[in-house]
Formats: C-alpha cells, structure tokens, sequence
C-alpha cells in the first residue's frame, strides 16, 4: 500500500510523502559494463534524469508546484536540516574553469538530479552499506591498498590530474570501464547485493555498476574533483526495467553522468529513463522523488531489496505520479 502525506517545505508548499509497499522484491537487476572495443548502446538516449544530488543553483531554490518524494518509511527517521558546505570556486583543482564546482546548497529538500527533488535522511537504512565504503575512498590516497592492489589505477589518476575537467571525466569513465570487468556481487562475494571497498575492487579486477561508480569516485577525488560534487546515485532503468548504478558530478553547468553502460559521459538532462530512487554525497543520504505528473518508481518491499546489478526487476515499476494530495 502506498502512503502519502503533506509534509510543508521551508518555502511553505507541501510535499507529498509517498511511502513504499512492503512486500518482498525479487531479484533486482542487471547491468553490465561495455567493453573498451564495444560502442555505447545506442539506443540509449543520452541521460535527462539521473540521481545524483544536483546541488547547483547558487540562488535559494522555490518549488513551482507540488512535488511527490519517494520514501521507504517514515520509521526512517526525521527530515534534516544540514549546513551548506564549505568549498569554494579557490579550491577547485586546475582546468575546472569555466565549469566550476557549486558549492553544496543544502536542507531537507534540495535539487536533485534528473529534474528530481532530493530529501535529506537520518537513520537511513540503507546507508549502513555507505558509510564504510565512503571512507574507504577517502582513504585511497597515492601509495595506499588501492595503489598496491593495482599500478594502473594510480597512472590512470596522474594522467587524468593533469586533464581539464570535461577531459578529466571523460578519461576516468572509459578507464575504468576497461580497468575492471562486470561481475554480479553473488559471484564475487556470495551475496546478493555487495557495496565493496575500492581496494577489494581493484583487487578482484571485477565488480558490479556501484562499484564502477565508487571506483571512479575514488579516481577522480585524487585527481581533483571534490567529493561534495559528486554522488552515487541508485536508481531504475525505466526502459531496461532493472536496478542500476551511476555516478554523478554536479556542477554550474549542469550535471554529468559516469555510466558503466557507456565511455561517453552525458548529462543527466539527456537521460529521460532513469528514475532515481536514492543517492549517497559525502557522508549524508538522499530519498528522490519527481514533480507532479512526472513518473516516479514504485518498489515493492522497499530500498533494502533493491540490488542494482543482479537480474530483471519486474515488481519495480514506474507510474504517473499524480497530483492530489491523498491515500492510494
């Protein structure tokens, strides 16, 4: 059974909370990463909505109309309220400009990637996976496991330091894609969903789409993107019909979409078939939802049974989110 109820922004317009079923969900699905001979999928079009947390906008952001946030339960935990984070243009690394890094405009209701709204979680279950894996990444530094486990990696970093960004992207996702081969976390780890270390990755040579996107976190936070621009985001292929995984860096110009389906970095706005369900910045977790009559996914047995990598998800469907206010 879904759940909605009006929560009130800071701007003052309600929020619908859309709470999902608790049934069991399948397996979920299956992603694959494209090999360095083989082209990106070229029916894919290139990404419009992915869900990573779009922190751009350096003016405060006013909802126009009534938007519908996806949430497990409200067991989860309170809305919170987080200070803006301290980076500045000074801090970007060489060849940003004229793309710069935003500073991170943070609350309990943000932009989000792929024209999707991001709420902010405390006690987020899901984020137990998160939180040793973030700092795992931060603790990739030159001469480190990650380092020792593969050379490869930290040549693929020094050359891509001295890349300007758009080149600097583009580098570390067709790198990566090559440096490591897709496997299922269930034969890797003997589990159904896996959210490894950088360093174990590297060391299997072999992961699913998360761990694409958290080794490509790693690479570029060493080669100068700062880490609150960035996001790994899970979300639906709404075409595909299965659970994926990608990564996102937000900048004044828009946002960009490091995909292990593809070498080609797109921006979300070219992305019209992924649904974002939730996303990780830094230490903190993000639900995501859609405005009004926009689609939004619906996941039965809620996030904890979502495994993006393993198999087809034909309990996840995406519907037509509407714009009463009420139960369904």
């Amino acid at each position: 059974m879904k759940i909605q109820k009006a929560v009130s922004a800071v701007s003052g317009v309600k929020v619908l909370l859309l709470a999902f079923g608790l049934a069991g969900l399948p397996n979920a699905s299956s992603a694959g990463a494209i090999s360095a001979g083989n082209p990106a999928p070229q029916t894919m079009p290139a990404p419009a909505n992915l869900g990573g947390v779009s922190l751009a906008r350096l003016r405060p952001w006013q909802p126009a109309d009534a938007y519908r946030i996806s949430v497990v339960a409200d067991a989860y935990g309170p809305l919170g309220t987080y200070p803006a984070a301290g980076f500045s243009n000074e801090e970007a690394a060489p060849g940003i400009d004229p793309i710069q890094v935003d500073p991170i405009q943070t609350g309990a209701i943000i932009p989000g990637v792929f024209g999707s709204v991001a709420l902010s979680m405390h006690n987020f279950p899901v984020a137990a996976r998160w939180a040793p894996v973030y700092n795992a990444i931060v603790d990739c530094t030159p001469g480190s496991a990650c380092d020792h486990e593969n050379a490869a990696f930290g040549e693929i970093i020094n050359i891509a330091g001295k890349k300007g960004f758009r080149d600097k992207l583009a580098f570390v996702n067709s790198s990566v894609n090559r440096l490591i081969a897709y496997r299922k976390d269930s034969a890797l780890y003997g589990k159904l969903d896996y959210w490894a270390k950088p360093s174990e990755i590297l060391e299997h040579r072999a992961g699913d789409c998360e761990d694409f996107a958290i080794l490509k976190m790693a690479a570029l936070l060493r080669a100068g993107i700062p880490a609150q621009s960035m996001s790994l985001v899970v979300l639906q292929d709404r075409r595909r019909k299965f659970f994926h995984a990608v990564l996102s860096v937000s900048t004044g110009s828009g946002t960009f979409i490091l995909d292990s389906l593809g070498n080609n970095v797109a921006m979300d706005s070219d992305l019209p078939d992924y649904v974002p369900l939730y996303s990780f910045s830094t230490d903190r977790a993000w639900i995501h939802g859609s405005k009004s009559g926009a689609q939004i996914a619906d996941v039965a047995g809620g996030f904890a049974t979502v495994a993006p990598g393993e198999g087809s998800s034909p309990d996840a469907t995406v519907t037509p989110a509407s714009s009463g206010v009420g139960a369904k």
